[in-house]
């Protein structure tokens, strides 16, 4: 992976990633609207919580949708969850009792579907996810940010700081998940289960991080734990790692460990998503 110099801007842009068509309707800049609302919100309460200041409920929730929106949005998330849901979805749909249990599961509520009709709609549903990756990953992404944000807010938050001659990296897949039983950690662990622990670096010094609910946490890093999160941090990357430093170590680290976290292979899987 070659080194270069580059500015946020020019990293985290790409024309049109959270909008679609479909059946002719155009979401117009919907999402890209919303996420932006998120982003100001977010803006205010980082220093807060670089203070060590505590956040009431509202601003809480705000940066907590922040952080899960900043997990589900990325081109990793699309490329490989998308592509998961894809394919269970068709091994759902092939299923001879599929179309009978869901007319059943209409009826249920009142509503009398015609089995071919719902074989057409389930057909047409397959085939707008397989022709739009795009679809399935942007339909979801309030819905799925909402439910994220609910999990960090029952976790204990801490900001942690780098000690002196270390910093945090970041990627372009910045949220990364660990979950931590008996000493051993297992990343890419959903959200809600209880003892993951959620990170996100904020800056090359804080690093973020929603813990169980009383865990101890140190306000200073030890040198261990910034290298073993960074990482976490490059193997959850997708094709990029950002580090405001250049060095010919990191970059072989980089190149050997990056995305070795693949969502719906070893890690988020999706019959265990929480």
């Amino acid at each position: 992976m070659p080194v270069k110099r580059s500015r946020p801007k020019g990293e985290c842009w790409e024309t049109d990633f959270y909008e679609y068509e479909l059946n002719g309707k155009k979401t117009n800049n919907r999402y890209e609207n919303w996420l932006g609302r998120i982003e100001n919100e977010a803006a205010v309460k980082l220093q807060i919580l670089l203070n060590h200041n505590r956040l009431g409920q509202r601003d809480k929730f705000a940066w907590a949708s922040y952080v899960a929106s900043l997990f589900i949005r990325t081109s990793k998330y699309r490329a490989q969850q998308s592509a998961a849901m894809v394919n269970r979805f068709r091994e759902q749909a092939d299923n001879p009792d599929y179309i009978r249990d869901l007319q059943y599961e209409l009826l249920k509520k009142g509503e009398l579907v015609f089995s071919e009709d719902l074989k057409k709609d389930v057909e047409q549903l397959h085939c707008n996810l397989e022709n739009s990756p795009s679809f399935y990953h942007v339909a979801g992404l309030e819905r799925h940010t909402a439910s994220l944000a609910n999990a960090l807010m029952r976790k204990s938050w801490h900001i942690v700081e780098a000690p002196p001659g270390k910093f945090f990296l970041t990627s372009d897949c910045p949220v990364t998940t660990v979950e931590i039983v008996g000493g051993k950690g297992s990343p890419g662990t959903g959200f809600a289960k209880e003892h993951t622990a959620i990170m996100c670096p904020v800056t090359p010094q804080h690093l973020f991080l929603a813990a169980s609910p009383g865990s101890q946490c140190l306000s200073v890093a030890s040198p261990r734990h910034v290298d073993s999160t960074n990482l976490l941090t490059i193997r959850f990357a997708h094709t990029r790692v950002y580090s405001h430093v250049n060095s010919a170590e990191l970059k072989a680290l980089v190149d050997a460990e990056i995305n070795q976290i693949v969502f719906a292979q070893n890690a988020f899987l999706p019959a265990a998503q929480d």
